[in-house]
């Protein structure tokens, strides 16, 4: 499975990491690690994530007020 994020999802990524660095050190680090295990969640069952539109799936990055919102086209 190809993933891609847009444009304003990679923009505002940088600005969660850099806000969470702020508020401690680290704390950026791990929230980017914690995307990148959602993007993993979601590559392994595209399926399991809850259903938000006719395409759209919703999943809930662990730790942090974000969801992941993504189409699979392979389904």
């Amino acid at each position: 499975m190809k993933i891609r994020f847009l444009s304003p999802a990679n923009i505002e990524m940088d600005e969660a990491v850099r806000y969470y660095d702020y508020q401690m050190p680290g704390l950026g680090l791990r929230f980017f690690q914690q995307v990148d295990a959602a993007v993993e969640r979601i590559k392994l069952m595209p399926e399991a994530w809850t259903r938000i539109g006719i395409r759209t799936r919703r999943c809930l990055v662990k730790g942090f007020p974000y969801a992941l919102l993504y189409m699979a086209d392979e389904l």
